[in-house]
């Protein structure tokens, strides 16, 4: 079944962050704009999958704007990245391709890839989500009349189950503004996404915590954080950090995760919550040249 999301993009209502130890100054001054809505996943078979570690660059070989029509925006562009999370049926057979306006866009990745920046002209854009090695008549996920103005960075990314099975969120496509602008000198700015579709997991609670997995603070860093959403624009004098996820609200921590300092600053760098079809939950950040790193769950 083939899926179009409208035009307009709704607006999901953005989190508020807590203020923590490690955290401080954090801020949530924006959400996700969702712009599926709906199952378009059924029947997707692609090919091979990919190990996002290994950072599939988008943007080489892969003009986004090879016969999409950009609008009358002459010189001025906006950008696009792309983030595949989707989770197929045994985490085989993942690879899609990406089509813009009708056309293949070159870009072509499995589970867990991401990309670099794309460059496209100013305009309205369709794209569509198509099993590798397909035509544009096989598409299975369509985002239509997506606005990309001068000076826009876009964070697009696909997340949920192609076959979804009893409370399981279903395949959709997500987007989200990346701002790079008023990042404190010295820091790194994360976008933290939940993007993992595994029903006990939506939603969640996401607590800072200690060396030993243990939460810090009275409240969460995130409370009932659910599928989809997106706190956006936190600053922190490093990646480093401990999170722990919540499952039962009830203070206790059932995933722990240690992300390391990966040596960035003044970046913008997101960090999703993904699950694959064994419903292992991990962390994906998606760096700033294109690349990505997994972190897995400590042992418990």
């Amino acid at each position: 079944m083939k899926t179009t999301s409208t035009s307009s993009l709704v607006l999901l209502t953005a989190l508020s962050l807590l203020t923590v130890a490690c955290s401080d100054g954090a801020k949530d001054d924006s959400g996700i704009d969702d712009i599926s809505g709906a199952d378009g996943g059924d029947g997707a078979d692609g090919g091979d999958g990919a190990d996002g570690g290994d950072g599939a660059d988008g943007g080489d070989g892969a003009d986004g704007g090879d016969g999409a029509d950009g609008g009358d925006g002459g010189d001025a562009t906006g950008q696009v990245r792309l983030a595949h999370f989707g989770v197929f049926p045994g985490d085989m057979d993942t690879d899609v391709d990406i089509f813009v306006n009708g056309a293949a866009s070159g870009i072509t990745f499995g589970f867990k890839a991401t990309t670099g920046y794309v460059d496209l002209p100013v305009g309205s854009y369709t794209f569509d989500v198509v099993p590798s090695g397909g035509t544009i008549e096989q598409s299975v996920f369509t985002v239509a009349d997506f606005p990309i103005a001068d000076g826009d960075a876009w964070s697009v990314f696909a997340s949920g189950y192609v076959m979804p099975m009893g409370d399981n969120n279903a395949f959709t496509i997500g987007a989200f503004p990346d701002d790079r602008m008023g990042i404190p000198a010295g820091n790194v700015r994360l976008n933290i996404i939940h993007a993992a579709a595994l029903a006990p997991l939506d939603p969640v609670d996401v607590w800072v915590v200690d060396d030993m997995c243990a939460p810090v603070g009275d409240a969460p860093l995130l409370p009932g954080f659910a599928f989809g959403a997106v706190a956006a624009n936190v600053d922190l004098p490093s990646t480093a950090i401990n999170v722990g996820f919540d499952i039962g609200a009830n203070a206790t921590v059932d995933a722990c995760f240690k992300v390391p300092d990966v040596g960035i600053t003044d970046e913008v760098i997101n960090v999703y919550a993904i699950n694959n079809d064994a419903g292992l939950p991990t962390l994906v950040a998606h760096l700033p040249d294109g690349t990505s790193a997994e972190i897995l769950p400590e042992a418990m």
